[in-house]
C-alpha cells in the first residue's frame, strides 16, 4: 500500500516538474525495481552471504602469512573456524533463498505471467508520467542515452566478454581453485594456496564483481531507452491516427 501511494505521489510530481531530468527517471525505475510481488532478501539472508565471503578472504589471507608471524597452529585454528564460517553462511544464504523464491520454480510459468501483470501497470504509469514533458526533451534524452549505452556495451564487450553467458562459473571456478587439494579432514589445505593462486582468485572475484555492477548499470539504460522509446512512440502513432481521421473526414464546401 505504501508503495502504491509512493508511485502515486511520484506520478503526480512529474507534472510539477518543468524539466525532464534522468534523477527523476531514476527516482521512478527506482520504484518499479523495488516492488516485487514476491519477497525480499531479508537480513539474516544478506548477511550470511557477506559473512560467508568475509570468512573466505580471511582464510586465504591466513594461510599466506609465513609462519614465524603467526604460529601455524593459531594459524590452523583461524583457518578452520573461516572455513566452517564460510560454508555456514553460504548454506544459510542459499537455503534462505531458495525457500523465498521456491513459489517461482514450482509454477513458473504463473508466477512469471502473475509478475508481468503486477509490473505492466507501473511500466504503463512511468510512461504516461514521461509523456507529460515536452517531446522534444525526451528525444534528446533518448538520443544522448541510446549513444551511452552502445559506448558501454563496446567497452564492457572489450573487457568482460560475454560474462552474462558464463554466470556463476568464474566463482566456481575461484572455488576450484581454493578446493582443489583439500581432502576431508586436512581443514588447512582448504586455504592452503599459493600467492599466485590467492592473487588469482582475487582477480576473478572482482573482475566477475566489476562486471555484474557494469552489467545493471547497462540493464538501467536499457530501462531508460525503453521508457523514452515507448513515450514517443505512443504518441507518434497517435498523432498518425488523427492525421488519417482528418483526411477522412467530409469537408464542407
Amino acid at each position: 500500500m505504501e508503495m502504491q501511494t509512493e508511485g502515486r505521489a511520484t506520478g503526480k510530481g512529474a507534472c510539477e516538474q518543468d524539466d525532464l531530468s534522468f534523477h527523476w527517471l531514476y527516482q521512478r525505475v527506482q520504484a518499479l525495481v523495488a516492488y516485487s510481488i514476491y519477497p525480499k532478501a531479508g537480513r539474516v539472508e544478506r548477511w550470511s552471504l557477506r559473512t560467508g565471503i568475509a570468512a573466505a578472504l580471511i582464510g586465504v589471507l591466513t594461510a599466506l602469512i609465513p609462519e614465524h608471524v603467526i604460529a601455524p597452529r593459531i594459524a590452523l585454528g583461524l583457518v578452520r573456524v573461516c572455513l566452517f564460517v564460510e560454508l555456514a553462511g553460504f548454506i544459510v544464504s542459499g537455503v534462505l533463498g531458495a525457500r523465498r523464491e521456491i513459489r517461482q520454480y514450482i509454477q513458473p510459468r504463473l508466477s512469471h505471467a502473475c509478475e508481468m501483470d503486477s509490473e505492466f501497470d507501473r511500466w504503463q504509469e512511468v510512461i504516461e508520467s514521461l509523456r507529460q514533458f515536452p517531446r522534444i526533451e525526451r528525444e534528446r534524452r533518448l538520443a544522448y542515452v541510446a549513444n551511452l549505452r552502445a559506448g558501454m556495451t563496446e567497452r564492457m564487450g572489450i573487457l568482460f566478454g560475454g560474462l552474462q553467458r558464463l554466470g556463476p562459473f568464474p566463482l566456481l571456478i575461484a572455488l576450484y581453485l581454493q578446493f582443489r587439494d583439500w581432502k576431508w579432514g586436512d581443514w588447512a589445505a582448504a586455504f592452503d594456496v599459493s600467492v599466485f593462486g590467492a592473487m588469482l582468485i582475487f582477480a576473478m572475484a572482482l573482475l566477475y564483481l566489476i562486471g555484474w555492477v557494469g552489467i545493471s548499470l547497462r540493464t538501467r539504460l536499457d530501462t531508460y531507452v525503453a521508457l523514452l522509446e515507448s513515450s514517443i512512440a505512443g504518441q507518434v502513432e497517435a498523432a498518425g491516427l488523427l492525421g488519417q481521421t482528418h483526411s477522412k473526414a467530409p469537408q464542407v464546401h
